[in-house]
């Protein structure tokens, strides 16, 4: 998970002017009993900061 991490500090850096503190205090993301994963947005952020967020667990949650 740390590449995820990674990424992630990235997008907060590029994005840093609509971000206000941790990138990950905007979401958590809570896995199903079928496998599958759920974002839960905490915070109202930018559509386009949430399609970079949800590709993201996309690529690093599901193996």
């Amino acid at each position: 998970m740390e590449e995820f991490d990674k990424a992630l500090a990235q997008i907060g850096i590029n994005n840093a002017s609509e971000i206000n503190g941790d990138l990950k205090d905007y979401f958590t993301v809570t896995k199903r009993e079928d496998g599958t994963y759920k974002i839960h947005w905490e915070k109202n952020i930018s559509t386009h900061i949430r399609h970079k967020v949800t590709a993201l667990i996309k690529k690093y949650y599901t193996v």
